[in-house]
């Protein structure tokens, strides 16, 4: 059974809140926070994903680094 943290919600592990102030930090420096706008950061723990492919996708370049 898959456990999935709503945002909001849940209580997110240590490295995943790191991830959301990162990648708010990131968006807020290029003026962009615009594209977090109504995009949850529901997270998948199980699979160490995000149900946002958009907000997947940073997560992904961020992990690799």
């Amino acid at each position: 059974m898959h456990t999935i943290l709503w945002d909001e919600e849940s209580v997110f592990p240590e490295k995943i809140q790191s991830f959301k102030k990162f990648l708010k930090k990131y968006l807020t420096s290029l003026n962009s926070t615009e594209l977090l706008q109504n995009k949850p950061f529901n997270y998948d723990s199980e699979n160490d994903e995000f149900l946002n492919p958009y907000i997947q996708e940073y997560y992904k370049l961020w992990s690799m680094a």
